[in-house]
């Protein structure tokens, strides 16, 4: 089937799409936005610096309506949330969002509910337009660099006044291995520092719940679940974590779950591989240790 990615220049997130594209073609075709070289081998290429989603209805749906694309796939990000639905539109296609599993005779997965339930979708008529949950499928590896032609100029409908990026010091919470997260349960923003300590013993990144973003504790760029960040570390430590079906969501796909709460009908342990029940203070300060002596 022929397949369109629409992806910022970003090498993890057009790598997991190229793995996806596998699942429908051989050699996809892009439209890359950004500034920058186009990672990997494409059929053909555009590329646009914009990445207003707005602006680019348009243009998009008439590309895809000249190529005859079947498919078309973008991220669970900013841009590809904002496309999907107006693409959708434009195109009278359908829009399958936050894919997580691709299956045979073109079926896909997407999770409801918090991730307590999977309903499978058929594809059945073309151009079928999908999200991609990030994390869920392993980034293929991108060779060279396609040449790309430039994606026809419109007027814009939307103007950027200002944007602002927040720096964040360590390792990515996306690309974290592993991941220290506290909750409400922690009490104090000041309790974040023994996290912080653990997780720098591991090299990892230091994550949190709702609850604690929401007490002001951690800054909203740190919250993870399906209102925040989507990860799939080797390990995560929920310390102080109750377990909301929201928090779940955005930890689903970790690996290993260690967690460590004093209540012992917390229900992060229905989804822990590893538990503790204790005061984090206690444990917290002993695996640190116990991972420098380790070293």
């Amino acid at each position: 089937m022929k397949t369109l990615i629409i992806e910022n220049i970003d090498l993890k997130k057009i790598g997991e799409l190229v793995t996806v594209s596998k699942q429908f073609c051989d050699a996809p075709d892009i439209i890359a936005l950004g500034e920058g070289d186009i990672p990997g081998s494409f059929g053909k290429a555009w590329q646009s610096d914009s990445a207003i989603p707005a602006n680019l209805v348009s243009t998009v749906s008439n590309l895809i309506k000249q190529e005859n694309y079947e498919v078309i796939l973008m991220s669970v990000s900013t841009l590809g949330s904002g496309l999907a639905g107006p693409l959708s539109a434009a195109l009278a296609a359908p829009a399958v969002t936050e894919v997580t599993a691709i299956h045979p005779d073109m079926v896909v997965d997407r999770p409801l509910y918090g991730g307590k339930a999977i309903i499978k979708h058929k594809i059945e008529s073309t151009p079928t337009i999908l999200t991609i949950r990030r994390k869920y499928f392993e980034p293929a590896q991108l060779d060279g660099t396609t040449a790309s032609t430039a994606l026809e100029a419109v007027k814009d409908k939307v103007t950027l006044v200002a944007e602002k990026h927040e720096q964040t010091d360590g390792i990515p919470l996306e690309d974290a291995n592993v991941i220290v997260s506290g909750g409400r349960g922690i009490g104090d923003p000041e309790n974040f520092n023994m996290l912080q300590e653990m997780a720098n013993q591991l090299n990892g990144a230091v994550g949190a719940s709702r609850g604690a973003v929401d007490e002001g504790w951690a800054s909203p760029t740190r919250q993870i679940g399906q209102t925040g960040k989507i990860v799939a570390p080797s390990v995560y430590f929920a310390v102080g974590i109750s377990g909301a079906s929201q928090h779940l969501a955005g930890i689903a796909n970790s690996k290993c779950v260690v967690a460590i709460n004093k209540d012992e009908d917390a229900n992060i342990f229905n989804r822990a591989r590893f538990g503790v029940v204790c005061d984090y203070k206690k444990i917290v300060p002993i695996l640190t240790q116990a991972i420098m002596e380790g070293k």
